[in-house]
């Protein structure tokens, strides 16, 4: 294009030379044809911009994370002229279409149209677009190349997807429960908590309320666990879709597998989230994972939804504190977070923290602690590998 251009703009300085020293009818009509050829080309490209049409359409109403579906896509021209070259480039940061080639160039003859049956496959959950992202159009004579951004976006929300690990090799059930068992039900009170309404008389450590000023409870060490507990993280840590999506995705598919894991081996799970307020889903069949998994495919996670903020709401839960295993799902350990583990700790609940980030120093403020175990789990990684 560059050199058609100089080759222009060459037969344009001789036709000015031609028509300053020699004139006539001849010299006075290549100038103008040089002339108007760019400026017609520069309109024509215009007007095929304002004129082309696209279409694209999706074979479901329901599109999950790394599952193909059918995509349609029509390039359709409706004039009475040819377009002479045009070009589609695909939204790829987040989605892959497969079955048509950004690289290539279409001619569309008058009042015809491109049809294309292709496969689409989104990597993230959440909320994008998708297809067609702009197109590039160009003249007869390849002077003018324009790329126009689509005016009509092919948006998708994406759901997260449902993986169910053979294994979880970074949790041992059995070793939680050894736990538990070495430690004696009749061990003296040694720890203690606030006191809940649902607490018994009985169970009020009276000297040690006196020494704090408030009801406090005896919390025996030995005291039998119920259930598991996974703590989701809520928070959008970044405004650019490229780094909150995958890590976003990461954290759904994980809370998803763990789930489905802990079900399909009879064992009942309770994920707590954060949106404005605490919110808990106890998980005991598939009933109950198929309304977690509606509520969990339209979650917004947003910068408020602080990880601090959930954290801090769940210092105070009884039920959480009576949980045999305690696994937290964040992107960062924050203060709340590492003063939660270790509350939990004090208490002899063991807890398993993933940590959805690429910073592996992340892992490091777990430490010193018996009963926690942290890991790093990359957002690109695929969850039943690590897990």
């Amino acid at each position: 294009m560059t050199l058609k251009r100089l080759i222009m703009i060459i037969l344009w300085i001789l036709s000015l030379v031609g028509i300053s020293f020699y004139g006539g009818p001849v010299s006075y009509g290549f100038f103008a044809a040089v002339t108007a050829v760019p400026v017609v080309s520069l309109l024509y490209v215009l007007l095929v911009l304002w004129r082309f049409k696209i279409y694209q359409d999706l074979d479901r109403s329901r599109v999950v994370a790394d599952t193909v579906s059918k995509f349609y896509i029509t390039l359709q021209n409706e004039d009475f002229f040819t377009y002479a070259g045009v070009r589609v480039l695909f939204y790829s940061p987040f989605s892959e279409v497969n079955g048509m080639d950004d690289s290539t160039e279409y001619e569309l003859a008058p009042f015809s149209g491109i049809k294309k049956e292709t496969s689409l496959i989104c990597k993230y959950r959440g909320e994008y677009e998708v297809g067609i992202k702009s197109i590039i159009v160009r003249d007869y004579f390849d002077l003018f190349r324009i790329t126009y951004r689509n005016r009509e976006p092919f948006r998708v929300n994406v759901l997260p997807r449902i993986v169910t690990p053979e294994a979880l090799h970074t949790i041992d059930l059995m070793d939680t429960t050894a736990v538990e068992t070495r430690l004696n039900a009749t061990d003296p009170d040694v720890l203690v908590r606030d006191h809940m309404p649902e607490d018994g008389i009985r169970m009020i450590n009276w000297k040690v309320s006196a020494g704090h000023g408030k009801l406090m409870v005896r919390n025996y060490i030995g005291e039998e666990k119920q259930g598991i507990s996974v703590i989701m993280d809520s928070a959008r840590y970044s405004n650019a879709p490229t780094d909150y999506l995958p890590v976003e995705d990461q954290i759904s598919e994980c809370v998803i597998a763990l789930t489905m894991y802990f079900i399909e081996n009879n064992t009942p799970v309770e994920v707590r989230s954060y949106s404005g307020r605490n919110e808990s889903h106890l998980i005991k069949d598939m009933a109950d994972f198929n309304s977690f998994y509606t509520y969990l495919s339209g979650f917004r996670f947003a910068k408020d939804n602080t990880s601090d903020k959930l954290c801090a709401g769940l210092s105070s839960d009884h039920v959480l504190y009576s949980s045999k295993l305690v696994i937290m799902v964040l992107h960062e350990m924050g203060q709340q977070a590492q003063l939660l583990t270790a509350d939990l700790e004090r208490n002899a609940v063991s807890s398993i923290i993933y940590l959805i980030t690429d910073d592996a120093s992340e892992a490091d403020k777990a430490n010193g602690l018996t009963h926690t175990k942290a890991f790093v789990i990359p957002p690109e990684t695929d969850i039943c590998e690590v897990l």
